[in-house]
């Protein structure tokens, strides 16, 4: 059966608000824990925090706000929501959001645009049922393309996984069966693609030996570009408000372009909002902001690949997991509570083999820049212990950074946009 979770109606004037249950939202967000495949030998799927995930999923902003730590600032700039929960027996076994955002604007496409968001499904016949009945919610809103699936828009996370599912996801990297690909090739042709690139020791150190040589070729690049102004400086996280505000100006103008599609820009509250939660898990050494005369151009952000924590105390104490039904539950809280603390301690360590290049980008284009970060990331990388990297969600647009990625590392996940058709 599928059922809608949110009451209407809802004005974009906000004056109304999107009214959910706390119950009927965990079972929303508790979907993933309870899909087969996901169990299955070849999955590699990491399963999330539920008090995260409830924050990031709650549009309630009124009622629920008294029961949860967060509220996601996504929601307050839709003019329309929907999540539509599939059930069978007492268990959620589907799920798919409809959204229309109102600042979500296309450049070669100026009509309203309706995205499908959160899909998951425990099998073709449900994944069917909810497409339907969402492309036509979207249809009768009068929406006159369709996108999707994504969580929600590109500076989140994007894409339906169609190849590299012998990868484990590094966090916010989208991973789902490989049968939702069917489902959806039946609704639908591909927007753009988005891409991973897995590097390691070995084969990002031949390309990074190369383009020191190059760059260098006699001087010192990095004090040549000192010459002429321009200098890579540690975030200083003692002023971390005042940094994360210079990051979201360069992220926001740096990837508004038609390389970044289903991009859409970072308001103050939400960056922030996202940015408390990096807080939590940055190493100061992987976060670089880059100045020409004092002023911002450039920045690199790299994560320590936290999901190492998560899937390591899932196999070890909560391997058949899943939530209760109940909004408070004691062993789901304790799950979370264990997989802090553990994160909190290899965070002290700096004890992780993994990373994710969450952001990079320049203002300026300035030839063997990206190169200098992506050298300086590696370096400060290795010497705290760390094997390999992905960079993502690199969109196949982008060919000024899929084509130095491909050659220090190799392909990981691929990620498509479809264009439904109806």
């Amino acid at each position: 059966m599928i059922r809608k979770l949110i009451e209407e109606p809802f004005s974009h004037e906000r004056k109304s608000n999107f009214n959910i249950l706390l119950n009927d939202l965990k079972m929303f967000a508790s979907v993933p824990f309870f899909i087969s495949w996901y169990r299955s030998n070849e999955s590699k799927k990491v399963f999330p925090l539920l008090i995260q995930e409830l924050a990031d999923l709650n549009p309630d902003r009124i009622r629920l706000k008294k029961y949860l730590p967060g509220y996601n600032p996504f929601f307050t700039h839709l003019d329309y929501l929907q999540y539509y929960l599939y059930e069978e027996n007492g268990k959620p076994l589907g799920r798919i959001a409809t959204v229309i955002d109102r600042h979500y604007k296309e450049k070669k496409f100026a009509g309203r645009v309706g995205i499908l968001s959160l899909f998951e499904a425990e099998n073709a016949e449900i994944g069917h049922e909810l497409m339907d009945i969402a492309i036509k919610d979207l249809q009768n809103l009068g929406c006159s393309k369709i996108i999707g699936p994504m969580r929600f828009n590109a500076s989140g996370e994007v894409g339906l996984l169609i190849d590299g599912f012998n990868n484990a996801p590094m966090p916010m990297e989208p991973y789902n069966p490989p049968y939702y690909k069917e489902i959806f090739d039946a609704y639908g042709e591909k927007e753009n693609d988005w891409f991973s690139f897995i590097t390691d020791v070995e084969s990002a150190s031949k390309y990074m030996t190369r383009v020191t040589n190059i760059l260098n070729n006699g001087t010192n690049f990095e004090e040549k570009l000192k010459n002429e102004g321009i200098v890579i400086r540690d975030a200083n996280f003692k002023d971390y408000d005042n940094e994360i505000e210079r990051i979201r100006r360069i992220y926001n103008a740096a990837w508004d372009s038609i390389e970044h599609p289903q991009f859409e820009k970072f308001s103050e509250e939400e960056f922030n909002y996202i940015a408390a939660s990096l807080k939590q898990i940055a190493i100061p050494e992987l976060v670089y902001i880059v100045e020409e005369n004092g002023n911002p151009i450039g920045v690199s952000v790299t994560i320590p690949n936290i999901n190492e924590v998560i899937s390591g105390v899932d196999m070890d104490l909560f391997k058949d997991f899943t939530p209760r039904q109940s909004a408070f539950n004691i062993r789901d809280l304790y799950r979370d509570l264990i997989i802090f603390r553990d994160m909190k301690k290899k965070l002290n360590k700096k004890d992780f083999k993994s990373a994710r290049i969450f952001i990079l980008g320049l203002l300026k284009k300035k030839t063997g820049l990206d190169a200098l970060l992506y050298k300086r990331t590696f370096d400060r990388g290795t010497a705290i212990g760390m094997q390999y990297a992905s960079a993502s969600q690199i969109a196949d647009t982008n060919v000024n950074m899929t084509n130095p990625l491909m050659k220090m590392g190799k392909l990981g996940f691929t990620w498509r946009v479809y264009h439904i058709k109806y």
